[in-house]
């Protein structure tokens, strides 16, 4: 589905289509990376692909394996295997797409070479597969983290992207979130009294966060 001079492709289980390498001069890729409940369709995603897609970027969207454990009570080891699994779907996918993965040939490379920015869009545990399959690339990949779980900073580049934090998010300390932002020199927005979504419950007051997050977001994309 076109949306501006941008493409969405659905990767994964769920492939639709991918732009041939040579139908923009300036290659971009954004890479949309989920939550579990959290999918593409829902504001931070949807609305981030289709920003995305306006300024240009191919757009490619992944799609998980089923989790066979409740990630929100699970264990570390519990999330990291899950992450480790999807990093490897990951690869597979983008291959499909036409992305080369951890193990492309050198002609397979130079091709993905092409790119001219590579950015990760995620949310929650999608922040850590998205972090984890980037230190796998041999090119530099930009982020936005909507909702980071602590696990992602095990992966994260320092100085590699951006991050969206709600004080009241559940699924994340928020002050070690705060830290880990610090230490690895990622700008962190903060949203008070914001949940896992970055909502809380206002219907007003959401609508407004997600047209400043877009904002921020829309700058970044530049």
């Amino acid at each position: 589905m076109d949306q501006g001079t941008g493409t969405y492709a659905d990767a994964a289980y769920n492939i639709r289509g991918k732009v041939p390498v040579n139908v923009m001069t300036e290659k971009r890729l954004a890479v949309l990376f989920p939550g579990i409940g959290y999918h593409t369709d829902k504001p931070l995603l949807y609305y981030s692909g289709k920003m995305a897609a306006a300024e240009g970027y191919e757009i490619i969207k992944i799609s998980y394996p089923p989790c066979e454990v409740n990630l929100k009570g699970a264990t570390r080891e519990q999330i990291l295997a899950f992450v480790k699994e999807c990093v490897e779907v990951t690869d597979r996918a983008l291959q499909e797409a036409g992305v080369t993965g951890a193990d492309a040939t050198e002609e397979e490379a130079a091709d993905t070479a092409q790119y001219d920015d590579i950015l990760f869009i995620s949310k929650s545990i999608g922040t850590a597969i998205a972090a984890a399959y980037a230190n796998t690339a041999d090119t530099d990949i930009r982020h936005i983290f909507f909702t980071p779980l602590e696990e992602t900073f095990d992966y994260v580049k320092e100085s590699s992207g951006i991050a969206f934090s709600g004080t009241k998010d559940n699924w994340a300390d928020h002050g070690a979130i705060r830290r880990l932002c610090s230490e690895k020199k990622i700008p962190l927005t903060v949203v008070d009294d914001a949940n896992h979504s970055l909502e809380t419950g206002d219907v007003i007051k959401d609508t407004e966060t997600i047209a400043k997050v877009m904002k921020t977001v829309k700058e970044y994309l530049k």
